[in-house]
């Protein structure tokens, strides 16, 4: 629709005639019937005032329809944010599988990994006619074994993480054994 034809449904709707048009526009009627039959248009100044008269935006008054402009521009808009947050999950599970990842590696690797034997002594026990023989392995600087072998000695009084070296477990073992009667090579 032509700026002309807008204008003759505006100005109808506004129950104006051409006379009373150009009065409040300040110009004669003839031009706005040149308008309205498309011989001329008016200036931009005379169009702001159009739209003042009829209430209506520049946009509305031209028959310019940007809806379709920001329609577009809006899903364009959506598709982006859609990519960006499709994007955004995926890093996010990476991150976590990551995170998972590592802390099972180090979960594994603490509580599943063989330690290697740095060492191991043994140590022949009597006590009460029984024959006793402790076995002491080394895992590391400071982590002891002890492993018990031949007859189940439950009254060893002996916490292998009290102690920081093979010659101090292996006398306080003695010592257990002795003071309970006992004796050990």
């Amino acid at each position: 629709m032509q700026i002309g034809n807008r204008i003759l449904e505006l100005r109808k709707q506004n129950n104006l005639s051409q006379e009373q048009l150009a009065e409040k526009m300040g110009v004669a009627r003839q031009t706005i019937s040149k308008w309205e039959l498309g011989e001329t248009s008016p200036d931009l100044e005379q169009s702001k005032q159009l739209s003042q008269i009829f209430n209506v935006s520049l946009d509305d008054l031209t028959n310019n329809d940007i809806k379709n402009i920001l329609i577009a521009k809006t899903n364009c808009t959506e598709k982006m944010i859609t990519t960006i947050m499709g994007i955004l999950k995926v890093i996010l599970l990476a991150v976590i599988i990551i995170v998972i990842v590592l802390v099972a590696d180090i979960y594994f690797k603490e509580y599943f990994s063989v330690k290697p034997v740095d060492s191991m002594q043994s140590i022949e026990c009597n006590l009460n006619g029984n024959k006793y023989s402790y076995e002491i392995w080394q895992t590391n600087e400071t982590s002891y074994i002890l492993d018990k072998i031949v007859t189940e000695d439950t009254n060893l009084n002996v916490d292998v993480k009290d102690y920081i070296n093979f010659e101090d477990l292996k006398k306080a073992i003695k010592d257990d054994v002795i003071s309970r009667g006992g004796n050990c090579k």
